[in-house]
């Protein structure tokens, strides 16, 4: 049965960015934002718009399609749903939806979308929904404020709220066959503690399990990158610490690091880099 309250619509809050001379500014740009309580008949189906938009259930449920799949939302779940493509959303017709939403725009959000598998998964689940709430209560308490202040807050609140999508996710932004194999998961605990060691493909094949080429193709999959290239990625940033975390002389470093010759560790850093250990560690100088 539905509840006297759900039976119309009720748009309890609604906010538009006031100024679009800010745009640019900042990381991230709230174009609208609002809080709705939907009836069973409200539904939105557009062709259209710009940005993103995030749909946060308080009660009740609903559904989002877009590209011809459709989701189901429930109390506490967050949905992202790309809006410059044909979508539509409504309520669930005995328990409509309550929702807190904002609608983003900036360049960041659609390769985010991609990490995310955002296409085939735009559902999010939380362990503390009430911190997800909070959020899009002050994001709309700042969009009451029309001020270069009140962006910049907006601006961090956003990238919180995005924080979360990335730790609700977890090592699902893998690929499924990565995220799943335990024998990479060993690999790279093996590679964090013991990154000074001497690897080459066949040990890290072996520590994996897996055929060398099986090996590349997850570590492409997984990072974009071949195997060593990922070591010697991890390596110079452990190195990027020590040249300023401790006096080491660079030799030192290049050894704790895993590099034998500290002429080639100096050739790689630079060209990983763009600066020889010594003017890092002097640029970087606390």
């Amino acid at each position: 049965m539905l509840s006297s309250e759900a039976r119309e619509t009720q748009i309890l809050r609604s906010h538009y960015a006031a100024h679009d001379g800010w745009l640019g500014l900042f990381a991230y740009q709230i174009l609208r934002a609002g809080h709705i309580r939907t009836g069973p008949d409200h539904s939105i189906d557009r062709k259209d718009v710009p940005g993103h938009e995030f749909l946060f259930c308080l009660k009740g449920g609903g559904c989002v399609t877009f590209e011809g799949r459709s989701f189901k939302v429930g109390p506490s779940q967050l949905v992202w749903l790309p809006v410059r493509e044909p979508h539509a959303h409504r309520p669930a017709p005995d328990d409509p939806w309550e929702l807190l939403w904002l609608r983003l725009d900036s360049p960041n959000l659609s390769r985010l979308m991609a990490v995310l598998n955002i296409q085939n998964d735009p559902v999010f689940h939380f362990d503390r929904p009430d911190e997800i709430r909070a959020l899009f209560e002050a994001a709309l308490s700042y969009l009451s404020t029309a001020s270069l202040a009140s962006q910049a807050c907006c601006d961090r609140v956003v990238a919180k709220l995005i924080e979360y999508l990335l730790e609700s996710r977890g090592n699902r932004l893998l690929e499924p066959e990565v995220s799943s194999h335990k024998g990479l998961g060993r690999l790279m605990a093996q590679i964090h503690i013991h990154y000074n060691d001497h690897w080459d493909i066949e040990q890290l094949a072996a520590e994996c399990r897996v055929s060398k080429s099986h090996l590349f193709r997850l570590f492409r999959s997984a990072f974009n990158k071949t195997p060593l290239n990922w070591l010697r990625d991890y390596r110079i940033a452990q190195a990027k610490r020590l040249l300023i975390e401790t006096s080491d002389p660079i030799t030192v470093i290049a050894s704790k690091v895993g590099y034998s010759d500290p002429l080639y560790f100096s050739r790689d850093f630079k060209k990983r880099t763009g600066q020889s250990p010594r003017n890092f560690r002097a640029s970087e100088h606390w």
